[in-house]
């Protein structure tokens, strides 16, 4: 006597574990959010650097020794004055307004990159993708960008100062010394992951 063996093509798959189903649905959220900061970052970087190029701003954006300062007051019969040792960057010479320039690209780019490489991270989650080589790729980004950012700071006063145009006098703050351990961290981490993938692809040629 024969035996037929049945297969049911339409049986469900097995659902995920409810804690798999509960780290994509963040990494979803976490994703979007990242986007969002992108974005936004980007456009009001974008905004405030070609205050400089055409200055469109007034004294709505200004510039002194504790570094940049936006207000965003309707215009009024009586403006109210800038604080002491403020500049309008309206006012400011050509030479000078277009000096900063390249130092607003070196603290937003890298801000905006380190948001986009956050988002690729938690997309790659949200898929439920977590030991893969983007993984440790959009990590070595993420400490990539911690870095610059905390260094940007410095080489944009080394840049403005050595034009003897430097404003901000307050150009060293406690959060960069942070930002360059946590991106070193980081980036020490996904060097590992990919060490450790590298080690067991390896390891299963052998077996």
């Amino acid at each position: 006597m024969s035996h037929a063996v049945v297969i049911d093509f339409t049986a469900e798959e097995p659902r995920p574990p409810s804690d798999l189903r509960r780290m994509r649905l963040v990494s979803r959220a976490l994703e979007i959010l990242f986007l969002v900061l992108a974005v936004a970052t980007g456009l009001i970087a974008g905004a405030l650097i070609l205050a400089f190029i055409i200055p469109y701003a007034g004294d709505h954006f200004a510039m002194g020794p504790a570094g940049g300062l936006v207000r965003w007051a309707p215009r009024l019969t009586h403006p109210i004055p800038l604080p002491p040792h403020y500049i309008a960057v309206s006012d400011m010479p050509v030479v000078q307004r277009l000096a900063h320039v390249p130092v607003g690209l070196l603290h937003a780019v890298p801000t905006v990159f380190l948001f986009w490489s956050l988002r690729r991270l938690f997309g790659l989650y949200a898929k439920g993708v977590v030991f893969a080589p983007d993984n440790a790729r959009s990590l070595k980004h993420i400490g990539t960008a911690l870095i610059v950012i905390a260094l940007a700071p410095w080489l944009g006063h080394t840049f403005l100062n050595s034009l003897h145009l430097a404003i901000d006098k307050a150009w060293m703050h406690g959060s960069s010394i942070q930002e360059l351990v946590l991106g070193a961290i980081v980036y020490v981490i996904a060097q590992v992951m990919q060490l450790g993938r590298e080690l067991e692809e390896e390891r299963s040629q052998f077996v």
